[in-house]
Parts: structure tokens; sequence; C-alpha cells
């Protein structure tokens, strides 16, 4: 099995809100705006990938199907 084929989207997304939070700590101590946003709009584009495609949505911890209408 390669290396990525082990990993699951879901602790990608946890990695990266952890992250976010270490750079949010970092943010109100006057620092890097950048990699705040670059780490951002990562989750961002997994999210909305998932959302549009596939109808889950990312509550945070986890992600739920949305009901189709």
């Amino acid at each position: 099995m390669r290396t990525w084929e082990k990993l699951d989207i879901t602790d990608i997304l946890k990695e990266h809100h952890s992250d976010l939070i270490e750079a949010s700590a970092e943010l109100a101590d006057g620092g890097d705006q950048e990699g705040w946003r670059e780490l951002d709009d990562k989750a961002l584009v997994i999210e909305n990938y998932l959302e549009e495609t596939h109808s889950l949505e990312w509550d945070g911890l986890k992600f739920i199907a949305q009901e189709k209408e």
C-alpha cells in the first residue's frame, strides 16, 4: 500500500483545523497573515469539493450527508 492510500480526508481536515488554530494564535500575536490564508484556502477547497460533488458538509469535526432536495 502506498503511503498516500493510508490517509483519510477527515484526518487531513482535522490536521488543517489544528494548524489553523495554531496560526490563529500566531496571528493574534501579529503573526503571518499569508500563512493563515494559505491553510484556510486548502481546507476550503476540500470542503467545497465534497459539498458540491458528494453532498457532504464539514461541521468542524466530521462530514455530514446533506439531505437532497
